[in-house]
């Protein structure tokens, strides 16, 4: 029992975690090239227009019996193409993450798995109303419908396209289903408020309109009658669809990639293409650059030098099979510097360690499996007392006394004004111990946020433990001073980034935490200085030169730290204009 337990500790770990495969699909979208949101538009606002007119001319038409056939028709023409431009979009965010995957190519290929795609998209409303009618398999069901569009044109279909789509569907919609039925509840909350706001933009408009222009609608006649139009209600719900669609295709293009990878690795794979790619651009804008100045002096010299040298062979060509040799050592050493990386360490530790506590499980997860143990015990002893209770009433029913049917009744009257005062106790009981809780938890997270991080002490700049708050921003250009006077512009660099932090910190811009990164920095500033924006480029600079500095292989070049110093300066000035002093002291914040 405990090794059972023990695994699905394991599984509950490794997994993903809802909020974060959306927060990576937001941002999947987010760097998708305009021509995938051309082509996924281009199939679904066709779609979604024939619809509402398909529907609104069949309930309303005197000519319906007419025209049904050919607008049938054509609507399904519509369809077969809104399902093939969104998994074209779904290829084209797939191609975004791993970059040297090839999709489906050739038009029999391709049409061939466009014809299993349309085979199986044509069961989606049985599926859907099965689902819906149980509950249980819904979420299942979903996952696997949206699966189909994502690798139709992302996997090779092979010898047998239909078996292979749908197999490898089914497969991945069982990949972390925890996470599965997170998404889908996460979205159906987004989707009721989004709805919600887009229904009260249709009813805000009219009213906005009529009352600078002086137009009249049936929204501002008689709103009641336009809401409950059923036309109206469809075109909000495609509205929606065109509006959520996208993200909801690009969470599932992430949970089958990352399930894909789990045998191909395909996910290091497009993290080093991606690496490969940037360094061979930034060969060729060096070697650019390099040509431009070192050409025209190695032409003047070899004009001016020039003189009858012995004939010399070119050097041979390295043969193809040590140029081979020397691919895959660099591609294994990239593997090798890659795996090495802190990150992945952590993941490879935490995966072999076999001594994963409980006790790291979340607040909320502890909290409900206590409430979920307690209420098995309340409802056991119900049982318990419910199977007693009718035992005795039918012994009593048998000895047929009138008497104690009587008691009987008055002991259950009795009973349901005690259950009732007792359920409004545990009700009062468990909202009570609830604001305790989060009152303990609350507060020992500000405590733990409080303390310093401390003052004094030597400071190795080479450390990767020291924190902003451990030295006054003063102590810290003092110590970027002691690296440029011994020629080390990277420690340099280092300590002049902390000494901004130390400042901003000190001035209320940031609140400085050894658990932030950079992109929170600049987030938090973007918040408590948007009136800011010297002061937000002056930190976004600073910041690029620091980590280009201090993670990667460049150095500041001339007039780096001079640089550097102008925009600390910059920042300074403009945190002035913004400081927060400390409640009580009668200064009212200028943000």
């Amino acid at each position: 029992m405990s090794s059972k337990v023990h695994r699905r500790v394991k599984r509950r770990r490794r997994e993903t975690g809802a909020v974060q495969i959306l927060e990576e699909a937001f941002h999947l979208v987010r760097v998708a090239d305009a021509g995938g949101f051309w082509i996924y538009y281009l199939g679904a606002v066709p779609w979604a227009l024939g619809l509402l007119y398909f529907i609104a001319d069949m309930s309303r038409s005197s000519l319906a019996d007419r025209d049904a056939a050919f607008a049938a028709l054509a609507m399904t023409g519509l369809w077969l193409w809104m399902r093939y431009c969104r998994a074209e979009f779904s290829a084209r965010l797939w191609a975004r993450l791993h970059p040297g995957h090839l999709p489906v190519k050739g038009a029999s290929r391709r049409f061939r798995a466009l014809a299993a795609l349309w085979f199986a998209h044509a069961f989606r409303i049985p599926l859907l109303a099965v689902g819906i009618f149980f509950a249980v398999p819904l979420g299942w069901i979903v996952a696997t419908l949206q699966n189909f569009t994502v690798l139709a044109l992302t996997q090779d279909p092979g010898d047998r396209p239909l078996r292979s789509l749908v197999g490898r569907s089914i497969r991945y919609s069982h990949d972390q289903w925890a996470q599965n039925h997170g998404i889908l509840l996460i979205f159906l909350f987004v989707a009721l408020f989004t709805w919600i706001n887009l229904l009260s933009t249709c009813l805000v408009v009219p009213s906005f309109a009529k009352s600078f222009f002086g137009i009249e609608s049936l929204f501002t006649i008689s709103p009641e009658a336009a809401m409950g139009n059923t036309t109206f209600l469809l075109g909000i719900f495609l509205l929606l669809q065109l509006v959520l669609d996208p993200l909801l295709l690009a969470t599932y293009v992430l949970r089958c990639f990352y399930a894909g990878s789990r045998t191909t690795g395909a996910d290091l794979l497009g993290r080093l293409a991606a690496c490969r790619e940037k360094h061979e651009e930034e060969g060729r804008r060096e070697r650019g650059t390099l040509g431009r100045v070192a050409l025209p002096a190695l032409f003047a010299v070899s004009t001016a030098l020039a003189a009858p040298t012995a004939a010399q062979e070119p050097p041979a060509a390295p043969p193809p099979a040590a140029q081979g040799a020397v691919d895959a050592d660099l591609f294994r050493k990239e593997i090798a510097e890659t795996l090495e990386q802190k990150k992945y360490q952590w993941r490879l530790s935490r995966r072999l360690d076999g001594s994963v506590p409980t006790a790291e499980e979340s607040w909320l997860g502890r909290r409900l499996g206590e409430i979920s143990s307690s209420a098995k015990r309340h409802i056991r002893a119900f049982g318990d007392w419910f199977e007693e209770m009718m035992r005795r009433l039918l012994e009593r029913e048998r000895r047929g006394g009138a008497k104690g049917m009587e008691e009987e009744t008055g002991f259950f009257r009795g009973l349901g004004s005690t259950m009732s005062v007792a359920l409004v106790a545990v009700v009062l009981g468990l909202l009570l111990w609830f604001a305790f809780a989060m009152y303990r938890r609350y507060r020992g997270r500000e405590k733990a946020e409080i303390p310093d991080e401390g003052r004094g002490g030597p400071i190795d700049l080479a450390s990767e433990d020291i924190v902003a708050t451990q030295l006054r921003e003063d102590e810290w250009l003092r110590l970027a001073r002691e690296q440029i006077e011994r020629g080390d512009e990277r420690l340099a660099i280092r300590a002049l980034f902390l000494a901004t932090l130390a400042h901003l910190g000190e001035e209320g811009l940031l609140k400085i935490a050894r658990s932030k990164s950079n992109r929170d920095y600049r987030g938090e500033l973007g918040l408590r200085a948007r009136a800011l924006a010297g002061l937000r480029r002056a930190f976004d600079e600073n910041t690029t030169l620091f980590e280009r500095v201090w993670y990667g292989p460049h150095r500041p070049g001339p007039g780096g730290v001079e640089g550097y110093l102008e925009n600390h300066r910059v920042i300074a000035e403009e945190s002035a204009k913004a400081r927060i002093r400390p409640a009580g002291s009668g200064a009212v914040p200028t943000l």
